[in-house]
């Protein structure tokens, strides 16, 4: 099973920096979401590069409005 967050390697790969700083900064650039763990380390998840959700989300119905209905 493939991990849900990108390796530091990864990152470094996708960034071309090491420091988390300049990480996020070109990450934020690139409109890739990302935070920082508690060790400073930044965390990039797998699903907000590649497209796909994870695989144990289910999809969620849409509520029925009153404005959706039809005037009967």
């Amino acid at each position: 099973m493939e991990s849900l967050t990108l390796t530091e390697q990864e990152i470094v790969e996708a960034t071309g920096y090491r420091q988390p700083i300049r990480q996020m900064e070109a990450l934020a650039r690139a409109g890739i979401p990302a935070d920082r763990r508690p060790d400073g380390s930044v965390r990039v998840w797998r699903h907000h590069i590649t497209g796909a959700a994870p695989k144990n989300e289910r999809s969620r119905r849409r509520p029925q409005l009153t404005s959706d209905m039809k005037a009967a």
